[in-house]
């Protein structure tokens, strides 16, 4: 069982809620990483969507042992960190990309929370066939929550919880059939459906890509924060040039030929084939509306709103 590995269940995506589903529960849906956790007496293993260990990444949850009533048992949950007191998945990635080498700085700077909403397994029984309502049922009594590991409660009225969630600006819900079993794998199943909300964030503008000579899009950024305070280089998160006008372009191309730098402000090269880069100074902010993360930490499907910034020194 510690060994085994196993691909963690996928709901479906709905844009919508589905109306009269009695016969459904809601989660949210946390905003980070995928984690199963395998404790067997002592030993913990964390096993993330990619089938890797990662439980050296994750010391905090180093406690779960201590945490459940039992000696074997398999958890289903999610990884998460807070930015400005909201779940963040590019702060959780933080933590993800520091690795090994830099954990004991990044534990403080970046600490992380255990989301759990499943029971896979229990000393010497699958439960992966019981349904939904059964798993949390024995969840709740088998596993004691501390500063790190929380219970994932379920609601009744998805529509409550899904404006609830879209008031703190969270990812979306998740709707579960009370009567569900488990099925791991990449395949996403009717069992579970998933209802995402657009995300907002503020992001630097560290440079414009051309076409030619005709500006196109606008090189987003996000500055990290290090020991101290100390702020490092961007990590470049996409382009974006929906929400911006022929004029708007070229008015941001010209303050970007005043505001130019030699060599890139990014930490990581943003890759533009076959496109001329202009590098500014990042002191700019724009507001983006996005769909999701991708894997690699870039934005998806990103458009500006019409609230922009002011220059912002740093």
């Amino acid at each position: 069982m510690f060994e085994q590995i196993i691909a963690p269940m996928e709901p479906q995506s709905r844009a919508i809620l589905k109306e009269g589903d009695l016969n459904h529960y809601f989660q949210v849906k946390w905003d980070g990483v995928r984690m199963l956790a395998f404790v067997d007496g002592e030993r913990l293993r964390l096993q993330g969507r990619s089938l890797k260990n990662k439980t050296s990444i994750y010391p905090e949850l180093s406690v779960l042992p201590d945490l459940v009533k039992g000696n074997r048992i398999i958890l289903d949950g999610e990884i998460i960190a807070l930015h400005e007191n909201r779940p963040s998945f590019y702060a959780v990635m933080q933590r993800e990309r520091t690795g090994f080498a830099g954990i004991s700085r990044i534990t403080t700077l970046i600490p992380v929370f255990y989301m759990v909403f499943d029971l896979l397994f229990f000393d010497d029984s699958w439960l992966m066939d019981k349904p939904w309502n059964v798993r949390q049922e024995m969840l709740e009594k088998y596993l004691k929550e501390n500063d790190h590991v929380r219970l994932v409660p379920s609601y009744e009225d998805g529509k409550i919880l899904l404006e609830t969630v879209r008031e703190n600006k969270m990812e979306g819900i998740v709707a579960k059939k009370t009567d569900s079993p488990y099925i791991p794998g990449p395949r996403k199943s009717s069992y579970w459906y998933k209802t995402k909300i657009e995300q907002t964030l503020e992001a630097y503008v560290g440079g414009i890509s051309l076409k030619n000579t005709t500006p196109a899009s606008l090189l987003l950024g996000m500055k990290e924060e290090g020991p101290e305070g100390e702020i490092g280089k961007m990590q470049y998160i996409g382009s974006v040039s929906s929400g911006l006008k022929t004029k708007e372009l070229a008015a941001w191309y010209n303050w970007g030929m005043e505001n130019r730098l030699s060599s890139s402000p990014f930490a990581n090269a943003p890759l533009h084939p076959g496109r001329n880069l202009l590098y500014v100074n990042p002191i700019r902010k724009v507001e983006v509306i996005f769909n999701e993360w991708t894997p690699d930490l870039k934005l998806r499907a990103p458009r500006l709103t019409s609230r922009i910034e002011q220059l912002i020194h740093h």
